[in-house]
């Protein structure tokens, strides 16, 4: 059996809420190293995604689903071609603010 894979695809709005994280934690630890650990953490969830893409919770929208990494969301869409990252979303915050219901 032939499996297909995904391509993965960041969001211009994923891409910046990713770069406000690393840019945040690097100024309040004066230091990259937890960045890069969120980063690698990041790429295992991403990677787990690919293999599985409809394992994480399902949101209201059907092809949109929410993968837990750490204190982080990220959220995600499916196509029969790509996995779209629509947004990472700390789950610190108020939950009245989160972007998809």
């Amino acid at each position: 059996m032939v499996q297909r894979t995904r391509k993965i695809v960041w969001t211009d709005f994923a891409k910046e809420s990713k770069y406000a994280i690393f840019l945040y934690w690097n100024q309040r630890n004066k230091s990259t190293t937890y960045s890069r650990k969120l980063n690698a953490l990041f790429q295992e969830s991403l990677n787990q995604i690919v293999n599985f893409p409809e394992s994480s919770i399902e949101s209201n929208d059907i092809n949109v689903r929410l993968k837990i990494a750490s204190h982080f969301e990220l959220i995600y869409h499916i196509s029969s071609t790509q996995i779209t990252i629509l947004d990472i979303w700390d789950t610190r915050q108020n939950p009245e603010n989160f972007p998809f219901r």
